[in-house]
């Protein structure tokens, strides 16, 4: 039982690759759009803002201000909740970095020639060739700004990777038949260790949904977050006792929260108190 993740460039065949995954091994499938619609769902958020935050560069302004880190972890928390069955293929934005910390994640980069490229746009969206390069160089940097600027990450960085295929040198077939054999390697597989830290990972940004679904919370001081099996610490300042007691009541009605403890710091003139 494993997860795999593709990120490839714009029309690379990361699709045709998670299909053939997905018939070869009996894997799920979830790609960005279905990704996108859940969160949008369960969180009440605008599927638009969602879309806008995964697929577009931030602004510098955005960037200070924490704007997209919020409905990241809108996007995260979906993902997480959809893995932690394992056997799933996610073909979406960003897998590599949003199941960061899984030990059980084969991480794929798929490439392809660029001819290959500009042919799939060309049918899909009836482009002349010379538009279709265009929009390949639009969506190719774009992506690489958005890695960069929300992860501080090169996108073709290839130690985030786990395997790196290009089609100019191997059929789609033959990708999948390597990919069906490295998957079922025990680095790959589930075990007890791993889906603790699933849980983990997914109680702590299950939390950190709550905080950041509070502008009262979200707005002020930052507030981390760790969660070890069922006990979650919050660290970070506070202006007041009552934002502080704010905090601890939003993060202990997630469900699965078995105890808080704090070292939040309270900010009042020369004095400081932290509680842990």
């Amino acid at each position: 039982m494993s997860i795999i993740t593709i990120s490839r460039g714009t029309k690379s065949g990361g699709l045709e690759i998670a299909n053939c995954l997905s018939e070869r091994l009996g894997y799920k499938k979830l790609g960005a759009d279905e990704l996108i619609d859940k969160s949008a769902k369960r969180f009440n958020v605008i599927e638009e803002f969602l879309l806008d935050k995964l697929f577009k560069k931030p602004s510098l302004w955005q960037k200070f201000t924490d704007e997209y880190e919020r409905y990241i972890i809108f996007i995260q928390c979906s993902l997480l909740e959809a893995v932690k069955e394992d056997n799933i293929i996610y073909h979406g934005y960003a897998g590599q970095f949003l199941l960061r910390g899984l030990p059980n994640v084969l991480k794929l980069r798929v490439e392809a020639p660029l001819e290959y490229r500009i042919k799939s746009v060309m049918e899909e969206f009836n482009y002349n060739k010379e538009k279709s390069v265009e929009y390949i160089k639009k969506m190719d940097k774009q992506r690489k700004h958005w890695v960069k600027m929300v992860y501080n990450e090169d996108w073709y960085n290839p130690c985030i990777y786990d395997m790196w295929f290009n089609l100019q040198n191997m059929s789609k077939d033959n990708i999948c038949k390597i990919v069906s054999i490295a998957v079922d390697h025990k680095d790959f597989k589930s075990t007890k260790v791993s889906q603790i830290q699933s849980a983990n990972m997914l109680l702590e940004c299950e939390v950190k949904v709550v905080l950041a679904s509070d502008n009262k919370i979200w707005n002020s001081h930052p507030i981390t977050v760790h969660a070890h099996n069922g006990v979650i610490t919050l660290r970070g300042r506070t202006k007041n006792k009552e934002l502080r007691n704010l905090i601890m009541d939003t993060a202990s009605k997630v469900k699965g929260v078995k105890d808080i403890r704090l070292n939040i710091t309270l900010l009042s003139g020369r004095f400081s108190y932290t509680e842990k």
